[in-house]
């Protein structure tokens, strides 16, 4: 059987397109966060497997709460390096992806390098949202909040964003467990509102979260 030939315009195009310099161990990484950790670091390691320095013209990132930094600006044939990755978690969770985009003057396009961040809540919501049909009666809803382990939490203030619902807490296990009951004061009337919760760690760390209610 005759193999078919690569085209021509193809051939010259491999042919002319740089190798690439730097040899990566790996591109994307994952980091398991824990609560109420705020700050975390990875590295992106490389080596430069050419035969010619390679220099390093840019780092970008994708957030402001990401900072990169390479160990060097040029690298030697046979030098190795790395991408130093500095996160700032306050505020966030849930998993999260972020981006660092490495230029070189090697003529080829840039690296992108991934990382994948998994921040855990401090407290699970159960559910994180209640809700009323518009005209039914205004019965009292309860938002269960679980605290997640190793983590103590004090509710200081519970403050909604409209006063179209009443709020009451309920300490079910101190420091680990409360109720939140919701309802609204007249549900023949469209409202909706965030329940903010204002809680301090044992660690003395402010944190707010919220929960949701609507009529609709």
């Amino acid at each position: 059987m005759k193999r078919a030939s690569l085209p021509l315009f193809l051939i010259a195009t491999l042919a002319a397109a740089p190798a690439i310099a730097l040899e990566w161990k790996t591109q994307h990484l994952s980091i398991q966060a824990a609560p109420l950790q705020r700050t975390t670091v990875t590295t992106f390691e490389f080596t430069n497997t050419s035969d010619r320095a390679v220099t390093i013209t840019s780092v970008d990132t994708s957030c402001d709460c990401l900072e990169a930094t390479p160990s060097a600006k040029t690298f030697a044939p046979g030098a190795q390096g790395s991408i130093n990755a500095h996160f700032n978690l306050t505020g966030a969770a849930g998993k999260l992806q972020r981006t660092i985009i490495v230029g070189t003057d090697e003529g080829t396009p840039a690296i992108a390098l991934t990382v994948e961040l998994n921040v855990p809540e401090v407290a699970t919501l159960t559910p994180r949202a209640v809700e009323w049909k518009l005209g039914n009666e205004a019965k009292e809803a309860t938002v269960d909040i679980a605290v997640v382990a190793g983590v103590e939490l004090t509710i200081s203030r519970v403050q909604p964003t409209s006063d179209a619902f009443t709020h009451r807490l309920e300490v079910v296990e101190a420091g680990r467990h409360f109720r939140l009951y919701l309802a609204p004061k007249d549900a023949t009337k469209p409202a909706n509102a965030a329940i903010r919760l204002f809680a301090k760690a044992g660690t003395g760390e402010e944190i707010v979260f919220s929960a949701y209610a609507n009529v609709r």
